[in-house]
């Protein structure tokens, strides 16, 4: 049963009055003592306050929703609390869903965020889209709820889209490995329908058609972003004879190194390694893992300004064609891949 103030001055033998005055200091003659007494009292009956702010005196919270695929993996992680961080200083607070690539936990994800009356919505879309996941994004633009796309995009839904330059990521990744002696070069991606993937697995064959390495697709594995797809293609890539590999993210490369410590690979020995996302995960890994760092905090900067101009357009009813923000990712050197020499 919830305690009252009147329950705490019948145990205290004051008035409720008293009580009242007291638990809410207000200014009073009321001796110290007897204050003490009150709260002594309150604490021993686990009184609590209710609170008594006026949220009428406010004006209407500034909220943005973000949607996130996948919250295990540390470089969404680190998206999304770098877009919350830079939502803040712009006074505006973020509701986040983590869905994972369950589509009606998409679904509910959006309904909520349109039911909390968001500003504007951010979304990574999940690796499951499809044409229903486009159909409801489309309604929420009919609805003039701001819109945009972070780092995948999604075919048919036309928006503001900000990403990193995917393609230039896998090429340098490629470029990096071929410099230092590797010829025999796998790559590891998420599926196929995936922007990140295709993008990647694009810049891939471009460094080898430059350095003139035929392109064989047997040295291209499509899983998920996650440690056991990287545990799974590295055995199929080193099936290959590959001597280095291009890891889609940072788990996956993670999941490569198990697999090469359980089966005898040296990383670099006999194996050399690039990541993707340049996460946490790359000093925890034995060595190090280079990596491709995409800028995360610099895309979520721009996310949230983009954001924030669809909603002041919105309100002043004025409309701009949707554009597409690319930002260069860049190599982080670690211990993880060797130069290789042939006689």
């Amino acid at each position: 049963m919830k305690v009252k103030v009147k329950d705490i001055a019948r145990v205290a033998g004051v008035s409720p009055t008293t009580v009242s005055l007291v638990l809410n200091n207000k200014p009073s003659r009321i001796a110290d003592d007897t204050k003490e007494h009150i709260f002594r009292v309150a604490r021993e009956m686990q009184f609590q306050m209710a609170s008594e702010v006026d949220f009428s005196e406010y004006r209407k919270v500034k909220t943005l929703g973000m949607i996130v695929p996948d919250k295990k993996n540390p470089f969404y992680d680190r998206l999304a609390e770098e877009v919350a961080d830079c939502a803040f200083l712009r006074g505006y607070t973020l509701f986040q869903c983590g869905t994972g690539d369950d589509i009606q936990s998409f679904y509910l994800a959006i309904e909520s965020l349109m039911s909390k009356n968001v500003d504007g919505i951010i979304v990574i879309p999940p690796r499951t889209m499809d044409k229903e996941n486009v159909k409801l994004l489309k309604s929420v633009q009919k609805s003039r709820v701001p819109l945009m796309l972070l780092d995948r995009a999604a075919y048919g839904v036309f928006c503001d889209f900000v990403t990193a330059d995917n393609k230039h990521g896998g090429r340098i990744a490629t470029e990096y490995l071929i410099r230092q002696g590797h010829t025999k070069i796998g790559c590891m991606v998420g599926d196929a329908n995936v922007y990140t993937s295709r993008k990647r697995v694009e810049g891939y064959r471009e460094a080898l058609a430059a350095a003139k390495i035929p392109f064989e697709k047997n040295c291209v594995y499509y899983g998920h972003f996650d440690v056991e797809s990287g545990y799974a293609g590295a055995k199929e890539l080193l099936d290959q004879g590959v001597t280095a590999i291009v890891a889609g993210n940072d788990l996956m490369a993670y999941g490569l190194y198990r697999f090469a410590g359980e089966h005898g690979y040296s990383v670099p020995g006999d194996l050399s390694v690039i990541g993707y996302d340049n996460t946490e995960l790359c000093e925890l890994m034995v060595p190090p893992l280079t990596s491709i760092d995409q800028n995360a905090g610099t895309m979520a900067s721009k996310a949230v300004e983009v954001i924030l101009q669809q909603v002041e357009i919105q309100e002043e009813e004025e409309q701009e064609p949707a554009r597409n923000y690319y930002f260069t990712p860049y190599i982080q050197e670690r211990e993880s891949v060797r130069m290789v020499s042939w006689s």
